[in-house]
Formats: structure tokens, sequence, C-alpha cells
């Protein structure tokens, strides 16, 4: 399945090209730091994963094969298993240290063996058409080469009336998040894995920067909203609505 076009917009090819630099170099860091940094995202600042698991509930779903798309460190879908309902998850991750680390921690919360694990690249999932009734992303949209290719995918993978919650950094958030970052980064000796986060927000994009993007993909019906640090792409679960018509006979 293709996009709407074989080409992007000029203005959807500036977005993704203006943050290919912070991108690489946040890419480097991550492969350098990924044990520090897993532990701090898990024991930091892993309500904010746990909080995207469980918005994805409020989508309509609540059983069926379930998607985690890039969530480091397998967060999400960790989350995701935790919770009473009959999922069937994969856990997808772009590198084996990433699925080793993930495995990790989901054996830690006992709940390894209600996760598969899958790897790959973003922009070529190796799943069949319409396999999945929800997929959920946490934070992994500004690592993606190119998020309308992964848009794309979403839509192939993802079945028609499937649910769909993506959650990531906004670039534009970056600066009111600078004391809270530091601090994070003081009080576990880890100041370096502040540059990494900084890259993260600087490859991140902005709401209209999303719209743009999701635009010149194929994926349809989805609403684009933002809070104070991030930026949620929804789709809720498509229900056909029956409705009943009463014909009178009369007498």
């Amino acid at each position: 399945m293709q996009g709407k076009s074989l080409a992007l917009s000029r203005k959807a090819e500036s977005i993704i090209l203006e943050s290919v630099k912070d991108r690489l170099i946040d890419a480097v860091f991550r492969s350098d730091n990924a044990e520090d940094f897993s532990r701090i995202a898990r024991e930091k600042i892993g309500h904010f994963y746990e909080n995207v698991a469980l918005s994805s509930l409020d989508l309509g779903v609540k059983e069926g094969k379930a998607l985690d798309l890039g969530t480091q460190f397998g967060l999400c879908a960790i989350s995701l298993a935790r919770q009473d309902y009959d999922f069937e998850i994969t856990s997808f991750q772009d590198s084996v240290k990433s699925v080793e680390i993930s495995r990790n921690f989901a054996e830690k919360d006992i709940v390894e063996e209600r996760i598969k694990w899958a790897m790959g690249k973003q922009e070529s999932l190796p799943f069949a058409d319409r396999t999945f009734d929800l997929v959920i992303s946490g934070f992994d949209m500004h690592h993606w080469e190119n998020p309308v290719l992964v848009f794309n995918e979403i839509d192939r993978v993802l079945k028609k009336n499937g649910a769909l919650l993506i959650a990531d950094l906004r670039r534009d958030a970056f600066s009111p998040m600078i004391p809270l970052l530091k601090a994070i980064t003081s009080l576990t000796n880890q100041e370096r894995i502040y540059e990494e986060v900084k890259h993260s927000f600087r490859s991140s994009y902005k709401k209209s920067e999303v719209a743009e993007l999701l635009g010149n993909s194929s994926l349809e019906g989805c609403e684009i909203s933002k809070d104070l640090q991030f930026v949620y792409i929804r789709r809720r679960r498509f229900e056909k609505r029956h409705i009943k018509i009463e014909i009178s006979t009369g007498t």
C-alpha cells in the first residue's frame, strides 16, 4: 500500500530534513548510553510511558493484537501487559540491544511471556496487512528516518477499525523542560544524558509539522493534539452504527 502521493510536499521534505543532524546525533547518544538511559527511562520517567499505554485503552480496543511500535525499551508494551486485558502484544525495536534491555525489564515485571519481540526498521514493518487492532508508540517518532513512510506502514498493518495512539516530544516544548531535565540528570549523576534528551527534543516535531507529515501519508481518521510537553496522534476504534428502523404497518 502506498501513500497518497509518491512524492512528498516540499514542506514535508523540509520538515524531515531540518532535523536530520540532530536525529543522527541522538542515535549515537542512544547507542552509546543505552544502559544508563534505560534505567532513567524506567525509574524516573516511566510514568510517561505508562500513561501512553493506559490512554490507549480509552480508544475503544480492549483485546486483540497490539503493536508497541519502537517505544524505547518496550516500556509501553510492558505497561500494557501489566493490565488485565486480553491482548496479544508485540514489541517492535530497532536494535538487538533495545530488544535485550526490553526483555530484561519484562522479566523483572513478570510479563515477558505475554510479549512477542520483533526487530527491524519502522519504515518497513515485517507484518502482514491488517494485522493489529491497536498500535501504540511512546516517544519514538522523532527517531524515524521518514515519518511519512512509517505512517503508511501503520496504515497498512492496522485493521480498518483499529485504534492508534502515538505520543512524542515537541520541539517547541524543550525550553520549559530544561530545569526538570537538568535536575533529573544531575540527581542521577548522568549529566551526559541531558545531551541526548536535548537532541531528542531538537529532532522532534511541532504539532503543525506533525499535521503536515500526516497529511502526506495514507493514514486517515486521526486527530492531533498537544499538551504542555508532548504531541499526540490518536485514532479511535471505528464502530459501525446500526440504525434500527421501525416500520409501522398501521391498523
